[in-house]
């Protein structure tokens, strides 16, 4: 009887051991598709700051652009306006 409840022991520790080996394993695993996960969003993310620099300095040219094309319109007028008093 005794035998019977040491072997069912030895047996109960080696499967708890292997579970746990299973389980730590698969945890690694997790840990590595998840940084491959992180590592694409941060890539992702540097993808989009990149784009919306680009376009920050597009919208900043285009003010220059604006203003300038509104004193250029302005000066055109003035031109028109001196003629027509001719």
């Amino acid at each position: 009887m005794s035998e019977t409840i040491i072997t069912s022991l030895i047996t109960a520790g080696a499967l708890i051991l292997v579970q746990i080996i299973i389980s730590r394993k698969q945890q690694r695993i997790q840990d590595v598709k998840n940084e491959y996960v992180i590592k694409e969003v941060q890539d992702d993310i540097k993808r989009l700051e990149n784009k919306q620099d680009k376009h920050n300095s597009l919208i900043e040219r285009m003010v220059v652009v604006e203003r300038d094309l509104k004193t250029a319109w302005k000066n055109i007028d003035e031109l028109k306006e001196r003629e027509d008093r001719k």
